[in-house]
């Protein structure tokens, strides 16, 4: 029930594959633009429900956006045809879930990965989660109103280690965001990220009920907090910390927050910038 709630969040649209018009590029529906960064990323992640990923382009011609380079890779190994019904799904960091839809209306699974492996990406992401902190001790036992659920989303294999790294880890540009960001250290509270008041009134922003954060590991969605005197904060928080294994006094992480065109804050993207001792 937590993972179908956590999807609800997401923005999504749909189309219909249309050989004459999709086999080279793919037009994403204007109404969709105010989910999208501005400027316009120049590549997007395709996620499709056999386990694999597709780095495609993306284009900005007059007020829309096209996935290009890449899209005819995807349609043909999916073996898209006419009249074929697909749905992308959002996660506000450059990646899309694509499901697909026969002409019968049932969702069907194709360009399925490797069984082997996917089987060690698992095994490797159990292993991580289960190792314990030697720094704090964290409690990650939820309340009755709280609920953290996750999706990974590993990099695409185009992208070396060192790039990964160089996105979530250590080496961020912090003058080079465009998105507003501010950095935060491992608090006693770590249950909960409080957002600047000033972050907030400086840049206009509004949040919902919840947000998804965003690191190496994959996303996770936090649910808004209530303070006395209406600050903002998201809990949480103590997942990424722990999953990230942050040092007190040693290690910082930059938060940017992503947000559409209409001020609206969706996403938490987490920078690490680790420490010495």
């Amino acid at each position: 029930m937590a993972e179908y709630e956590d999807d609800v969040l997401l923005p999504r649209f749909f189309k219909v594959f249309l050989s004459e018009t999709a086999s080279k590029s793919f037009g994403i529906p204007l109404s969709f633009m105010e989910h999208l960064a501005d400027p316009l990323p120049n590549t997007a992640k395709l996620q499709g429900t056999g386990g694999k990923d597709w780095t495609v382009s993306m284009t900005k011609i007059r007020d829309g956006a096209y996935f290009t380079d890449g899209w005819s890779k995807f349609a043909q190994d999916h073996e898209l045809v006419e009249g074929e019904f697909l749905t992308f799904v959002y996660d506000g960091n450059r990646t899309f879930e694509v499901s697909v839809f026969g002409r019968l209306g049932c969702k069907e699974t194709r360009a399925e990965a490797e069984t082997i492996e996917l089987l060690g990406s698992s095994s490797d992401s159990e292993e991580d989660e289960e190792e314990p902190s030697t720094d704090v001790d964290y409690d990650i036992r939820l309340g009755q109103n709280e609920e953290i659920s996750q999706s990974i989303y590993p990099f695409e294999e185009e992208e070396t280690e060192s790039d990964a790294a160089a996105v979530f880890e250590g080496n961020v540009d912090i003058a080079a965001l465009t998105n507003p960001h501010f950095p935060t250290t491992l608090k006693n509270r770590i249950y909960e990220l409080l957002i600047p008041a000033n972050i907030v009134k400086e840049n206009s922003l509004e949040f919902g009920e919840s947000v998804k954060y965003i690191d190496e590991e994959g996303t996770l969605v936090g649910l808004r907090g209530k303070w006395a005197d209406n600050r903002v904060c998201f809990k949480g928080w103590d997942r990424i910390c722990r999953r990230n294994r942050l040092k007190k006094h040693q290690d910082t992480v930059e938060c940017e927050l992503l947000h559409d065109r209409n001020k609206m804050v969706h996403s938490i993207r987490v920078h690490v910038m680790r420490g010495t001792a």
